[in-house]
């Protein structure tokens, strides 16, 4: 598989600025973390000053504790308020964060649903979720550390130096030219850093594509014996993944080292140039010890912010796959989108073309019209871009939606969401949740009854199995529909499109997995369901297409035959050829 390049520096202004940009929505919050951490930050100061007076009157002025309480006390007052604000400041960042967390998830999900279904499999199903999970938690130590770190390493010691200069101008010469050795040495090493870490984030990806498809097919693997190589892969890239991630944390390690290493040596220099000064007389001991309790404080905040260096890194590498989700092209205007009601006489399509990206596979040049009701059927063999078709009319790829017309008006002039709701769609897989039978037929409709729910799973030739189960509609489906055979979960997923009653019905090969008694059922159920709705199927069972209004034969993209089923058998097209190919199947 193959890694992004590098983000150039253009690119990593832009995810700083997208970033900066999700933060609007907590910014109230985050403000106020940061003030509460600048009031900390001044209260430390006075607090720095009430010490020096009270241990320069004991040691040097001979007074009793009794005598200086009035230092003591608000002294012992600002540090349990400094202790206060330290925790409210700590609590609002991290909710602030929070909410910027929730903020992204909504987002991103949102946007994935504009894409589609198709972006999802193209981008990869392990990639998405490591961005929507890792990658929106990557963010929360950004949020709640680093971003409020780097305004306190501008205002904290800007408020010092305020302070220092009127009482020791020398002091304040050496902070502020020792200051910039410690931001310098962080942006030195941090550029390194950053190319890890972006190398770290893409390989995690990587494996958690691989991993997400090995543990959807392990059936499979178990039963071509591949399980024990393919775990050995898994074990090569989990292991150039920790080989990534030691590196990213060497030049961590190295970099908190070398900025705790300046700021160590900077306090330093400044508590021997005030040892000096003070054994040659040249300053006096309340000052000092005032500029010697400061100095740590001075450097702290750099010293945290090159610490949580990290977090930017992090937050930095999962914004790029964010900003990749949020800038991904719909190919489709910004419009007030038209109220699509019913009922929807006829849906067009005019030349309509859509090829998958570095791919040749797709559909060119389809023209046909449906009407308001009836049984169309697509067939064609694997490839000939039935399903593409069926991609197309439900939407999933806008830059298409121009060529389809409802109701006279292109399918881009109205909501997706809207049209989407006027549609069931049964592919040949279809998905059963981790729940109840009753909550994955009632997905399409929460609100149905249990007639409702009883008349749709008889339709769908589901509810004498239903009932014969202990539970009933209350039984738990294991992932996938775990616990029923193939022709059960799909009856299961029939029942699901019947209790929608959806104005058009979108099904894929619907009898695939039934027996020739429940196959004859369903289709009489089909037929009877096209008398008043708008019934599209892919299907290559002679049973199914005998009963179409018309069939549609793709090859290639394209519609070469059209007709009934006996005007095309007749002229022993394309249409005589698959039945002939496939004479078992014809004969069922």
């Amino acid at each position: 598989m193959t890694t992004k390049s590098q983000p150039t520096r253009a690119q990593q202004q832009t995810l700083r600025a997208f970033l900066k940009q999700y933060s609007h929505s907590a910014s109230g919050l985050l403000k106020l973390s940061i003030a509460l951490g600048v009031c900390n930050a001044l209260l430390m100061i006075v607090s720095a000053y009430l010490l020096a007076n009270a241990v320069h009157k004991v040691m040097f002025e001979n007074h009793s504790l009794q005598a200086i309480s009035y230092l003591l006390w608000p002294l012992a007052g600002l540090i349990l308020l400094r202790g206060l604000l330290l925790t409210c400041s700590e609590r609002v960042s991290h909710h602030s964060a929070l909410k910027i967390k929730s903020a992204m998830r909504n987002t991103l999900l949102q946007k994935l649903q504009q894409l589609g279904p198709s972006y999802t499999e193209q981008k990869g199903h392990g990639a998405i979720l490591n961005t929507l999970h890792n990658g929106v938690e990557a963010l929360h130590q950004y949020y709640a550390n680093y971003l409020p770190c780097v305004a306190y390493s501008a205002l904290i010691p800007l408020a010092i130096l305020m302070v220092i200069f009127p009482t020791d101008y020398k002091a304040g010469l050496i902070f502020l030219f020792t200051a910039p050795l410690i931001p310098f040495f962080m942006i030195l090493v941090g550029h390194k850093a950053e190319e890890l870490n972006q190398q770290r984030w893409q390989q995690l990806a990587v494996l958690g594509n691989y991993f997400f498809d090995r543990l959807q097919g392990l059936t499979q693997l178990k039963l071509f014996n591949a399980t024990q190589r393919e775990l050995k892969n898994i074990a090569k890239i989990s292991d150039d993944f920790r080989s990534a991630t030691m590196s990213v944390l060497k030049v961590a390690f190295l970099s908190s080292f070398a900025l705790e290493f300046f700021a160590t040596l900077s306090v330093a220099l400044v508590a021997v140039i005030i040892g000096f000064r003070l054994f040659f007389g040249t300053l006096d001991f309340a000052t000092g010890f005032v500029v010697l309790l400061l100095a740590p404080e001075f450097y702290l905040p750099l010293r945290q912010m090159g610490s949580h260096y990290h977090a930017r890194l992090e937050g930095i590498s999962a914004a790029a796959d964010m900003l990749e989700i949020i800038n991904a092209q719909q190919h489709t205007e910004q419009r007030q989108a038209m109220s699509l009601s019913l009922p929807i006489n006829t849906i067009t399509t005019e030349k309509l073309s859509f090829s998958y990206p570095h791919s040749d596979e797709g559909i060119s040049n389809l023209s046909f019209r449906l009407p308001q009701r009836g049984l169309f059927a697509f067939i064609g063999e694997s490839g000939a871009g039935k399903s593409t078709l069926f991609d197309c009319l439900l939407g999933f790829h806008p830059s298409a939606q121009h060529d389809i017309k409802i109701n006279g008006q292109p399918l881009s002039a109205y909501s997706t969401a809207q049209w989407q709701q006027h549609i069931a769609w049964i592919p040949q897989q279809p998905t059963l949740f981790y729940m109840s039978i009753a909550d994955n037929i009632k997905l399409a409709k929460p609100d149905a009854s249990q007639a409702e729910l009883e008349s749709a799973a008889d339709k769908a030739g589901a509810l004498p199995f239903i009932k014969a189960l202990p539970q009933g509609f209350d039984t738990l489906l294991g992932e996938h529909g775990e616990g029923l055979s193939g022709g059960q979960r799909q009856r299961i997923a029939l029942a699901r499109a019947f209790i929608k009653d959806a104005a058009i019905l979108l099904l894929d090969e619907p009898t695939a997995h039934l027996d020739s008694q429940t196959e004859t059922a369903i289709n009489k159920t089909i037929t009877d369901y096209a008398n008043n709705h708008l019934v599209l199927v892919i299907a290559h069972r002679l049973n199914t297409i005998a009963h179409a209004q018309q069939i549609f034969v793709m090859d290639h993209g394209e519609i070469i035959e059209h007709g009934d089923y006996q005007q095309l058998y007749q002229q022993q097209g394309k249409l005589w050829q698959l039945i002939n190919a496939s004479g078992t199947e014809a004969n069922k």
